[in-house]
């Protein structure tokens, strides 16, 4: 049985530049499943395929840390990965520099991490994924790009979260600007908790679902890096 308390995110961050390719061929073989490995293999450019693989080992080596025993994985009706068997909800996201996984054991999860700095031109994605509002806002920050990954990773997380992923057009979306927690507004959206840390080489974002009453009160943030001998906590928040 997992042991997270009600009401807490944990999330692990682990980077890419902590990885050798000694390290990462160890981990493909060792802890992914063959269709992880597979989906690994045509994965054509080296530094998606990497975080992919390093994505698939933190997933597993974590959840397997607490469980206790392999964990079973399968997918819900809409492809959202699901942890078979157990109550205990998960979320991985990864890009060049980074990947993360988050976990919680009282409501459904999203995370995204992304990139500092964007590795595809900002103004190419800002009109489909920013209402109009929104990008007057980014474009008058002190750092637009910035900005514009905590809305990108705000969003995204949120639809990783509900499952309904690209389905739900980010134009749909409204990152909150008034003071308080951040939130997103808009018709339809559920309930939710939402956390953001922006850092020098890239940004994060974490969403739980869930009405204010059951709100995750706590995000514990730990940065990590996986092993054959496991995951080791570098340092926590």
């Amino acid at each position: 049985m997992h042991r997270l308390p009600s009401g807490t995110v944990r999330v692990f961050v682990s980077p890419m530049a902590a990885y050798d390719a000694v390290s990462l061929r160890q981990l493909e073989r060792a802890v992914l499943v063959p269709e992880e490995q597979r989906r690994a293999r045509v994965i054509l450019r080296p530094p998606s395929r990497d975080a992919f693989i390093a994505a698939h080992a933190l997933k597993r080596l974590v959840v397997r840390a607490l469980l206790g025993h392999a964990p079973s994985f399968a997918c819900e009706a809409g492809g959202k990965p699901v942890l078979a068997g157990d109550a205990l909800h998960f979320n991985i996201s990864h890009c060049d520099s980074h990947v993360a996984l988050a976990l919680c054991g009282s409501a459904p999860v999203g995370v995204d991490v992304e990139s500092v700095p964007m590795r595809v031109s900002m103004p190419q994605v800002m009109q489909a994924a920013l209402t109009a509002s929104e990008r007057s806002r980014v474009m008058a920050e002190s750092d637009p790009e910035r900005s514009f990954l905590i809305h990108w990773t705000a969003k995204e997380a949120y639809v990783k979260a509900t499952g309904e992923g690209l389905a739900r057009g980010f134009d749909t979306l409204t990152l909150g600007a008034g003071a308080g927690p951040l939130h997103l507004l808009g018709e339809r959206v559920a309930a939710h908790s939402l956390h953001c840390r922006s850092a020098r080489e890239h940004v994060l974002s974490v969403c739980a679902l869930g009405e204010k009453e059951d709100a995750v009160q706590q995000v514990r943030i730990e940065s990590v890096i996986c092993s054959l001998r496991g995951v080791e906590v570098l340092h926590s928040r």
